[in-house]
């Protein structure tokens, strides 16, 4: 397996080049998206059809109104056209349906892009398992798949399509302008590239803007979550005050960066409504001075029509429309590129093939179960592995069994890859060389085949708002009472909670509600519940004093008896139990020892 490189979220992305990613996300809604545009691109027809029927209807109806008038125009005026009525009519309900269209294929688009893009994300993230902090704490990953996903909905939406008829809908224009008029045809294409300049340049400071804006956005997340979940801890040393204090400093750091990046959007639809309304009124004087016959070359003559001249006008502002609302949607391209480069870290995380298996079923079970090996004969066989990169390998391991019901505690300094380890072993890390767990190949695409056999546990446990129960039936969905409350009377739960209410006992976020030593044997009960022939456990110990530690040390003791047990911890003292230990050095297993000889 390919290892690559390992990339954080950054608060503050640099905003090179985004588009071939969004670009790539857009790939498999295109069509939908091309017929949007098409709708869009049958509209410009249709109204070129609706303002030709409005000014033959204005030139008869002044003509009818004033005979005298027909003096401005080059031919009689005919009696009143009330086809032109009905063809009026027929012209404006077509657009608005093209225009329906249009707006519903690239909402549907929006809404499916979104929904899947953060279904794949969230499947890389579950790749990952205890990994993915590494890109940042839950907080901030929650902002980045709901708010910075979000973001992306205005380039999609409206920007996107809008890239095809600026260039449509001012080129129709421009022809059927000049057709009638070449000087009023050049002026609108003289003053066209005056509306995008404008744009990119104050574009350049919204794009920076609005990718502050969105750094701060998780940076605050992040720190909300983390209040939410020590809220508990803030309330017992008072310090109620400055996590308000904290939060409404966040807040307001948020609110300014919020009004700069509107600043910026005001002052750029502001500057492109500047020019084109100038460029729109330049139009309007030379047609209304030559209708009256001013024009200082053309004394006396009317080089237009008043029915073209008419047409003429109300369609400059049309040429500018599409140009205006480019510019108004910039801004949303610039919140869309600094969205993708937030989320371009999780998007070059491996996929999890998978097709939503439940580690549980039998399907999955067949892969493996029916291959373990008996005790004492190797469960796990690592050749030539490496974690990370060859030139900063994280972790090396030349060969390494473990055997089948063998309890080990991995012993190391902080950083010398004992968490590594235990990822490799989960299948949450990337690595090059051979991994075979049970005498079969581990490869990324049988990840939830390995899941189904091992259970890890993790320093700070995966509890979440809701009952005990609904949290015992995460590891088991089909299991009874009766079952759940066998499991808590395993691990001691039952008697502490009550055995008649502990199933419906509500734990806060993250556990809250359980003590720490509560917390780690309601993990226990889980990985009870879910039979699985491999416990990982990644320092269970670290936040429970002294005493709890030696309770749930026994207790793990007596659980584990007839599973493969691999235990990184720094309490090796009260793990006499292990038949072993494994030593870890800078990323390297320098030996195995009996537990009573580490030192």
């Amino acid at each position: 397996m390919a290892t690559p490189k390992r990339i954080r979220v950054l608060n503050k992305p640099v905003l090179n080049s985004a588009l071939p990613l969004l670009q790539q996300w857009l790939k498999p809604h295109r069509p939908r998206l091309l017929l949007a545009v098409f709708a869009a691109a049958l509209s410009v027809p249709l109204l070129l059809w609706q303002m030709w029927c409005l000014a033959l209807l204005a030139d008869a109806m002044l003509a009818a109104a004033l005979p005298a008038a027909a003096l401005l125009t080059a031919t009689p005026a005919p009696e009143f056209p009330f086809s032109l009525l009905w063809q009026f009519a027929l012209a404006f309900v077509l657009r608005q349906l093209c225009l329906l269209l249009r707006d519903g294929l690239t909402q549907q688009s929006s809404r499916l892009l979104r929904a899947d893009l953060r279904q794949q994300l969230l499947n890389r993230l579950a790749a990952q398992g205890p990994a993915r902090q590494r890109f940042g704490s839950d907080g901030l990953l929650s902002t980045l798949l709901t708010e910075q996903i979000d973001a992306l909905d205005g380039y999609i939406s409206r920007y996107w399509p809008q890239l095809f008829q600026v260039i449509w809908t001012p080129l129709c224009i421009a022809i059927v302008v000049c057709w009638h008029s070449l000087l009023a045809g050049m002026l609108l294409l003289i003053t066209a590239p005056l509306v995008p300049l404008f744009m990119i340049l104050v574009g350049r400071e919204a794009s920076k803007a609005s990718s502050e804006k969105l750094a701060e956005l998780g940076r605050m997340g992040a720190r909300l979550w983390q209040f939410l979940q020590g809220l508990s801890l803030l309330r017992r040393l008072n310090a109620i005050p400055q996590a308000t204090a904290q939060l409404e400093h966040a807040t307001e750091r948020y609110r300014q960066s919020s009004l700069q990046v509107l600043r910026l959007a005001f002052l750029s639809t502001a500057v492109l409504e500047l020019f084109a309304s100038l460029a729109i009124a330049l139009v309007a004087l030379y047609l209304g001075l030559g209708l009256l016959g001013e024009l200082p070359w053309a004394k006396g003559e009317v080089p237009v029509a008043f029915a073209p001249a008419l047409f003429i006008l109300l369609l400059a502002p049309e040429f500018y429309q599409p140009l205006r609302q480019l510019g108004a949607d910039y801004h949303a391209k610039a919140q869309a590129e600094a969205a993708a480069l937030a989320l371009k870290p999780l998007w070059l995380l491996p996929s999890l093939p998978m097709k939503s298996l439940q580690v549980d079923s039998p399907a999955t079970e067949r892969e493996f179960s029916v291959s373990l090996p008996s005790e004492n004969t190797p469960l796990i066989q690592l050749q030539q592995i490496r974690l990370g990169t060859e030139a900063k390998p994280r972790l090396v391991i030349p060969q390494l069994h473990i055997r089948a019901g063998e309890r080990l505690l991995l012993q190391g300094d902080s950083g010398s890859g004992k968490s590594s380890l235990l990822q490799l072993l989960a299948g949450f890390a990337d690595f090059d060389g051979d991994y075979q767990f049970a005498g079969q190949q581990f490869a990324a695409n049988n990840r939830p085949q390995l899941w189904s056999q091992l259970s890890y546990l993790t320093q700070t446990p995966e509890l979440f708002a809701g009952t005990v129960a609904e949290n015992l039936r995460m590891a088991l969905p089909g299991a009874t009472d009766t079952v759940l409350t066998a499991a808590l009377q395993q691990v001691g739960l039952l008697v502490e909670l009550g055995a008649a209410t502990a199933l419906n006992y509500l734990l806060g976020e993250a556990g809250q509600g359980l003590s720490g030593g509560q917390q780690q044997r309601l993990c226990l009960a889980r990985l009870l519940l879910a039979d699985r022939a491999l416990w990982l456990l990644d320092e269970p110990f670290a936040e429970l004093d002294q005493d709890t530690a030696a309770e749930l040390a026994v207790l793990l003791a007596q659980l584990s008896l007839g599973r493969t047990l691999l235990i990184a911890s720094h309490q090796w003292q009260q793990l006499s139990f292990l038949d072993g230990a494994l030593l870890l050095q800078q990323g390297q297993i320098i030996g195995r020892q009996p537990l009573g000889e580490v030192g």
